[in-house]
């Protein structure tokens, strides 16, 4: 179980299409309403489906009712929302996918330059404050496991001698809580488990960004993003909002695997869905990413299924971070 709990940690972003995008065909209206007709003069009911109205390239999806009618201004049966003109709406935003290979090459570079920018950015920061919420559901046969963490992550100074952090966890599964506080500083690292487990030991600098960067492979992510759509979000933001191709994602984490933690090589893993929004602020920083991730995990012959929604918030980057440390007295000492 601890070894599944860790993929949080790294599973980081592959949206299964809601329907096929419409390249021919036109808006209908009768007296119940609107509806669309397809080239082959057939019409959607009961489902959802993307269409390029203005041919500009990128289209939007619209959910048709069992008798092929619009819904407009309302939430769809599986819970999506909807608004005036019928176009399917995330947190008020109108989504949109690219509608034709040409489009989707163009879009999703720009996506992939403007997520690395943002990236490089954020990781070249002197320090990071960064809070995050994450929901996960494990499925194993009939039972089902709900874990809820929140996690505070405090840094500055990495792959430098003066390097500090602090980590604090707060983990609620099935009604059973536990919290967990890690910090670096002066050239050592701590673990408070509870339950007499606090222990320490001397890690060099660069050991630990290591470690903490997990092995400098979290910037590569960019590259698998895929269905980019980009738009301009309050106060200046850009949100980029995405899926992740499945090709090479999962040879990607095994890497990651194989860089921090040998021991998870031994589970098999397979991504069945990643989506994500990322707000990027004016100055080029992250400043808020969430992220949903479906995967199918499989260790010792057992299956096992994992939902993960994922939020984080990028505190003031570019601001100094501060950190005030636990006292580190009652410690056992133990070799790296």
């Amino acid at each position: 179980m601890k070894k599944i709990i860790k993929l949080f940690a790294i599973t980081s972003l592959l949206s299964v299409s809601m329907a096929l995008t419409a390249h021919a065909g036109a808006w209908k209206q009768d007296s119940h309403g609107w509806w669309w007709q397809d080239g082959d003069k057939s019409y959607p009911t009961a489902a959802w489906k993307w269409i390029d109205s203005n041919g500009d390239g990128m289209a939007e999806c619209y959910y048709f009712d069992e008798n092929g009618y619009l819904l407009t201004g309302t939430t769809a049966p599986d819970g999506s929302k909807v608004n005036e003109s019928g176009a399917w709406t995330d947190e008020g935003i109108v989504r949109q996918r690219a509608s034709n290979p040409s489009a989707a090459r163009n879009i999703n570079r720009k996506g992939m330059e403007l997520y690395q920018e943002a990236d490089q950015k954020s990781s070249g920061l002197p320090g990071l404050d960064i809070s995050s919420d994450i929901r996960m559901n494990f499925y194993y046969d009939w039972l089902e496991i709900p874990v809820i963490m929140n996690m505070q992550l405090k840094y500055h100074d990495l792959n430098t001698p003066g390097m500090e952090f602090l980590s604090q966890v707060n983990m609620d599964m099935m009604g059973i809580r536990r919290s967990e506080i890690s910090f670096y500083t002066n050239g050592c690292y701590y673990s408070d488990m509870g339950a007499y487990e606090k222990y320490k030991m001397k890690i060099g600098y660069e050991d630990m960004t290591r470690n903490l960067t997990m092995g400098g492979l979290t910037g590569q992510f960019g590259a698998f993003l895929d269905n980019v759509q980009i738009t301009d979000g309050e106060g200046g933001n850009k949100i980029l909002m995405y899926s992740s191709k499945a090709e090479g994602l999962e040879k990607y984490l095994t890497n990651v695997y194989d860089e921090i933690w040998p021991s998870l090589s031994d589970s098999d893993f397979t991504i069945n869905q990643i989506d994500g929004k990322a707000f990027i602020s004016p100055e080029g920083y992250f400043s808020r990413e969430v992220i949903s991730i479906s995967t199918t995990i499989t260790e010792d012959e057992e299956i096992m299924g994992m939902v993960m929604n994922i939020e984080l918030d990028y505190n003031n980057p570019g601001k100094a971070v501060s950190i005030v440390f636990p006292s580190t007295e009652g410690y056992e000492e133990v070799i790296y």
